[in-house]
């Protein structure tokens, strides 16, 4: 799965933009300024493929998206005025397309945002929808395995790297227990606290709904069998009342919980017994929280150097958790054919985390072997994200004074550039200075161009060079090569100059790159002759 090319007219800011990715790229890093429309295509490209795949709330703007999956060029655009899906330069009739979906649509659509918004949730709601209605009351193992593979849109949530470890934990591999230890130094299991909470269908008064919490409320389908399945393999199962607050702003209720104590790896392992691979577990502790089972489920660690249990997954920070929960949900999501849409992943992350952040899911997700079934568009505001990549597997938004938003490569590649040059070269600051230190710079520039300077210029020009020579700056102002490149530069002042846009950042460096030459030209005629 890789998408081609994008066009989105009509979608919050998004006006006539296209936006075209390079199809050999696993990853594609989308950067710009904020308000640019980032998330907002993210957002789009969701919208799209939700509709296309429910068939129902079409969208008000116009769009086309053309993506490649398997051998096939798909395309889904209403730029005609009606939607319509072709493959291979042929147009499919709706029934068509739901016959041949699976040949024709993604596996998945996997959606995730670091911050606090539900725009982009919001749009998976319907997904989650029709899967929690297809299995909460169906104990057909069949049907309800069919509703996990219709569920092609998937939003990832805090709790799904809680399900995401405790399924490795069960069925580990050794890469990712030596990621694990390396990164993170976490290096097993020490137990884990399922706590459940009568969910809405529970039945009768209270004595009833707290008598009836060891049998979980008799819940059904895939969430009942996880939480049965955890019950038995548990330690002492205890029923229990539990004060439920959902909001500072709510009345505290009475509510029955059942609590599940997995005391070691062996109880894990008891529970696992009834999955085949870490895929299946997952996908029954997922359908388990949906149904309104879990209050919440704990997970306590060992540690380097610290094997007593007492730290648990809340404990880890919160860009340990972030880094698990996305990687370990891509990671369960392996082998299928996927769109991954990360918005602002990277937000907590370290600067070390920040810089391998993409070769990290390479490593631990196994997705690389499956590089052609998928593909990996996030978004990022961080120099150090891009500072390994090429200008292939960037795409800057950038929009100019008129609100005109354009999506393109950088001139060039980030990648050897070092992570101070991208912020200039790549994501267009004037400076990478602080401005107090870049308005001594710019200062001294315009009086070094001076050929003769007052007495009290030339004693500014002194105390200049002096600040700047304590922060490491070293400047000869008797050099007459760079003297005449100051000269010639209309503009030396950078310290309040507005982000240029990737065009503008081009013309800058082949104007620099011309004004170079010329000047060296000047010097040794004889050499550039």
């Amino acid at each position: 799965m890789r998408l081609d090319r994008i066009y989105i007219d009509g979608f919050k800011n998004l006006k006539d933009v296209e936006a075209d990715f390079d199809e050999s790229r696993l990853t594609t890093v989308i950067i710009g300024q904020n308000g640019t429309g980032k998330s907002n295509l993210i957002e789009a490209i969701t919208d799209v493929f939700r509709f296309v795949d429910m068939n129902r709330g079409e969208p008000r703007y116009r769009y086309q998206i053309d993506y490649r999956i398997g051998n096939h060029k798909v395309r889904l655009s209403n730029r005609d005025g009606k939607p319509t899906i072709a493959a291979d330069d042929k147009l499919l009739t709706r029934a068509a397309f739901e016959r041949e979906k699976a040949e024709f649509f993604p596996d998945l659509v996997f959606g995730y945002y670091s911050g606090g918004s539900r725009r982009l949730e919001k749009i998976f709601d319907s997904h989650q929808q029709r899967y929690y209605n297809s299995i909460k009351t169906n104990d057909n193992v069949e049907e309800c395995r069919k509703a996990s593979i219709e569920r092609r849109l998937f939003y990832c949530r805090p709790i799904h790297g809680v399900f995401a470890l405790l399924a490795f934990f069960a069925f580990p591999e050794q890469a990712v227990s030596e990621l694990l230890r390396n990164k993170l130094g976490i290096v097993g299991f020490h137990s884990a606290l399922a706590h459940f909470k009568e969910p809405w269908f529970a039945k009768g008064k209270r004595a009833s709904k707290l008598s009836d919490a060891s049998n979980l409320w008799g819940a059904k389908g895939p969430a009942g069998a996880c939480a049965r399945a955890i019950r038995d393999a548990a330690f002492h199962p205890l029923r229990l009342e539990g004060n439920a607050i959902e909001d500072y702003r709510d009345k505290q209720e009475l509510e029955a919980q059942f609590a599940c104590f997995l005391r070691n790896e062996n109880a894990l392992n008891r529970f696992a017994a009834s999955y085949t691979n870490d895929q299946d577990m997952f996908a029954a502790l997922e359908a388990a929280d949906i149904s309104d089972l879990f209050r919440d489920l704990y997970i306590w660690l060992l540690r380097v150097n610290n094997e007593t249990g007492d730290v648990s997954f809340a404990d880890l920070s919160d860009g340990e958790r972030q880094l698990l929960m996305v990687l370990g949900l891509i990671r369960t999501s392996r082998g299928k054919r996927a769109l991954f849409l990360l918005d602002e992943p990277d937000t907590h992350l370290n600067p070390l985390w920040q810089h391998s952040y993409l070769s990290l899911i390479r490593e631990w997700t196994g997705i690389a072997g499956d590089a052609d079934n998928c593909q990996i568009v996030l978004t990022s505001h961080n120099p150090l994200t891009i500072a390994a990549l090429e200008r292939e597997d960037v795409r800057v938004m950038f929009a100019d004074d008129a609100g005109k938003v354009t999506v393109s490569p950088p001139y060039t590649h980030p990648k050897g550039m070092g992570f101070t040059a991208t912020l200039t070269e790549i994501f267009g600051l004037p400076t990478s200075l602080d401005p107090e230190t870049q308005r001594d710079v710019d200062n001294r520039n315009i009086l070094a161009r001076i050929d003769d300077r007052t007495e009290e210029q030339e004693k500014r020009l002194i105390e200049i060079n002096d600040k700047l020579s304590r922060l490491g700056f070293m400047f000869e102002d008797r050099e007459p090569l760079y003297q005449d490149f100051l000269r010639a530069m209309h503009d030396v002042r950078y310290a309040s100059r507005p982000p240029l846009s990737p065009a503008q950042i081009q013309m800058r460096h082949v104007a620099m790159q011309e004004l170079i030459q010329s000047l060296a030209r000047k010097k040794n005629p004889e050499k550039t002759a």
